[in-house]
């Protein structure tokens, strides 16, 4: 990475190595495991998502292939994914979804939390997907994805949380009228 790379270029670069190294990485543990069991993994939807991941930083588009399109490659129906999403986390800055997002949609649904089967898209109206909108993002975690229409063919199940409160111990977040964080 010591080459003159413009900014954007360098950073989805690495992007793209930290999810080769990661799919590397699951599927060798994937293959420890045969025929002892399953393998649970937990990370970023953007990580773990059947297709490529999408970033707006500062003027940067940045999009890689992610681990999960890569696993999903490798392993066809052997690889099933969990996606997360949360309706409200005032410590995270999230607000309360807009009606005709995604989230808006599964938060609607009895709650506190909900397990939704995706069916990979399969049996769902065209026409109502394309119509979903994706929800604003947080104002204090620029790593905080919505779900977008794309995520109902890129995850096989939703696990979704009415609210959630920010864990201590992580990063802090931007403090609102703070300006840039670390």
């Amino acid at each position: 990475m010591a080459r003159p790379l413009a900014a954007g270029e360098r950073i989805v670069r690495l992007l793209g190595m930290r999810d080769a190294m990661m799919a590397d990485n699951l599927a060798y543990m994937v293959s420890r495991e045969r025929g002892r069991g399953k393998v649970l993994a937990f990370a970023h939807n953007s990580h773990l998502r059947r297709g490529r991941a999408e970033w707006q930083l500062g003027p940067h588009a940045l999009a890689w292939w992610t681990a999960g399109a890569q696993l999903d490659a490798a392993l066809g129906a052997r690889y099933a994914v969990i996606g997360s999403a949360v309706g409200v986390s005032e410590d995270g800055g999230i607000g309360r979804p807009g009606a005709g997002t995604l989230e808006a949609r599964l938060t609607a649904a009895p709650g506190p939390a909900r397990f939704v089967s995706t069916h990979r898209g399969r049996g769902l109206p065209p026409d109502e997907v394309a119509a979903l909108s994706t929800r604003s993002a947080s104002t204090r975690n620029s790593t905080y994805f919505p779900l977008t229409p794309a995520s109902l063919t890129e995850f096989d199940w939703l696990a979704v949380l009415d609210s959630t409160a920010y864990a201590r111990g992580g990063p802090p977040l931007l403090q609102p009228d703070a300006g840039p964080g670390l």
